[in-house]
């Protein structure tokens, strides 16, 4: 992930919205042959805070050290971004949150939030007369093997944790996990809601096929989308034939790199997700790994 960083801040520097890039790895390897537009590079965090001024440092490192890097950062009044989860610990998360300064600017990397789609299914499910929609299902399935120290809650299912409360207009907690089957590549889960809303997250690596589907539905209306291919479907009771929903073509990496450079004029400092979605989303986790 943290490639896929550099290549969408490069990007945003051609176009003039980034001054200056800096990459930090411990591995010196990592470090060879780094595209031109780079400015410098460094082995240790430590110096590069020390010898660059930064608005915002990007955390794409194993979810274990993600807090002790933010934490160093912060000190220092820079804004962060850091890769899902947060931290890998609830205690830990909520002594990080408690002790961060008011004017920072943290971002968890919920990618799917800035999915042009699932942009468009959020403003639809919070119009004043929209219809309630109480089923979630989530399916991510990939043909890849499972990277070195992932894990199908923390890297998979994650990210359907936090969307489902938005889309469901209702908190994690409120959910109770009626099925949770776990394997080294795969989770299953279905969770119910107090309001009668139904989950379902299924995820997986070395699946037979590449599978990215959100649909959200009740009521006899459905909203489908496919996350990899930009495709969104409305079916609607009464209406005979579904409508394509038109989606931009930005990629969501690049939309939330843009909200994050728009968002260092917010002076006031926030967090995205909220505390309370961050703290619940460490809570369920710590209790169902």
């Amino acid at each position: 992930w943290g490639r896929r960083h550099l290549a969408t801040l490069l990007q945003l520097k051609a176009e003039g919205r980034i001054s200056n890039l800096y990459v930090c790895d411990i591995d010196p390897d990592q470090l060879q042959l780094l595209p031109e537009g780079v400015n410098g590079f460094f082995t240790s965090l430590t110096n590069m805070l020390e010898e660059v001024s930064m608005d915002i440092l990007a955390i794409a490192t194993p979810p274990e050290t993600h807090i002790s890097l933010a934490t160093q950062a912060s000190k220092m009044g820079i804004h962060i971004l850091v890769e899902k989860p947060l931290g890998t610990d609830y205690d830990e998360t909520i002594a990080f949150l408690d002790a961060l300064p008011a004017t920072i600017n943290l971002t968890v990397g919920y990618l799917l939030r800035h999915h042009s789609g699932i942009m468009v299914m959020r403003g639809h499910v919070l119009a004043e007369d929209a219809k309630p929609l109480n089923q979630f299902l989530y399916k991510r399935r990939t043909k890849r093997s499972r990277p070195r120290g992932a894990t199908p809650l923390e890297t998979l299912a994650i990210h359907a944790l936090d969307l489902c409360p938005l889309l469901l207009k209702s908190p994690l907690a409120a959910f109770s996990v009626s099925v949770l089957t776990i394997t080294r590549d795969s989770a299953y889960i279905e969770m119910e809601g107090e309001g009668g809303q139904h989950a379902i997250i299924d995820v997986a690596w070395g699946a037979q096929e590449e599978v990215r589907q959100l649909i959200l539905s009740g009521g006899g209306e459905e909203l489908q989308l496919d996350f990899g291919t930009n495709n969104l479907v409305h079916r609607q009771p009464g209406i005979q034939h579904a409508a394509a929903v038109v989606l931009g073509n930005e990629q969501p990496l690049y939309q939330e790199w843009r909200y994050l450079l728009a968002s260092l004029k917010n002076t006031s400092g926030f967090l995205l997700p909220t505390r309370n979605e961050l703290l619940a989303q460490a809570l369920w986790l710590a209790n169902h790994r």
